[in-house]
């Protein structure tokens, strides 16, 4: 058997950095456009202060928040297919663990399939529980047919220390890095489609 396609959630399924962008000029009027995100650090994209980001981290991850994320409606469809044609899906996050809840509500209310749901500490947040997070190490040793990703680091980790091939979804934090020949940028769900219909 194949091993499960590794999708991750935010900027892949669901259109965080929309909704990150108005929370930002809401909570401190910062007005930002979604190409002056240029890193991957949102302290440094939006411009914020250690106790302004702190805040910012806080209502981000609130359930309201992450229930009122738009889904990529196209991705959905993408995963529902492979899903039909016996492929099996893990849904890959480094939110933090008390998300977990919101963001299985999240996925159910978009009706998103998969087979397995992993949370994984990429980032090494502070505070997160380590009986629902995986460690990157543990998480090393799992095998994947190939993954998509937006976030760089994390790209090059499943490429480099997983032997992952890894699909990029190119967003403005990550265009400034060059490709590693495991990994393939791509610029909407029909261009991953055509490699895996």
């Amino acid at each position: 058997m194949m091993p499960p396609i590794y999708v991750d959630i935010d900027d892949v399924l669901a259109d965080t950095s929309g909704a990150l962008i108005d929370l930002a000029e809401s909570a401190f009027g910062k007005k930002v456009s979604f190409n002056d995100l240029k890193s991957f650090d949102l302290k440094v994209s939006f411009d914020l202060t250690q106790k302004e980001y702190e805040h910012f981290l806080n209502l981000a991850h609130q359930p309201d928040e992450i229930l009122g994320l738009e889904p990529y409606r196209d991705a959905i469809a993408a995963v529902k297919r492979w899903i039909a044609s016996g492929h099996e899906i893990c849904i890959v996050t480094g939110r933090p663990t008390s998300t977990y809840e919101t963001t299985l509500e999240w996925l159910a209310r978009h009706d998103v399939p998969f087979n397995n749901f992993i949370m994984v500490n990429k980032y090494a947040r502070p505070g997160m529980d380590e009986t629902i997070a995986l460690p990157l190490q543990t998480f090393s040793e799992m095998k994947f047919q190939f993954a998509i990703e937006d976030a760089y680091d994390m790209a090059v980790y499943l490429a480099d220390n997983m032997n992952t091939s890894v699909f990029l979804y190119d967003r403005p934090w990550n265009r400034t890095f060059n490709r590693n020949m495991k990994i393939k940028r791509f610029r909407n769900w029909d261009d991953i489609t055509k490699d895996i219909p």
